[in-house]
């Protein structure tokens, strides 16, 4: 979990970045308060958590791994489970 401080998150030394912020939103997704279809902003992630867009991606690709979020091209990437293609 990402403890806050005057608005600045607090880094484990112990952990890397990318998955403190992975562990934060898989928590956030647990617990509801992203639930499914909400979009996941890059950007709006980058600049909550104050890292890097490359870092944001790492977490994205884990969280996809672990089948919680999915991302459509050029549309975002959303809290899941992914939806049935409708045809």
């Amino acid at each position: 979990m990402v403890e806050f401080r005057n608005g600045e998150p607090q880094w484990r030394k112990d952990i890397v970045v990318w998955r403190q912020v992975s562990n934060e939103i898989r928590k956030r997704i647990k617990s509801g308060e992203y639930r499914p279809g909400h979009m996941l902003s890059q950007n709006g992630v980058s600049q909550e958590f104050g890292v890097a867009p490359n870092t944001v991606r790492k977490a994205f690709a884990h969280l996809r791994e672990q089948g919680l979020i999915y991302t459509r091209v050029r549309l975002g990437s959303f809290v899941g489970p992914e939806p049935e293609d409708e045809e």
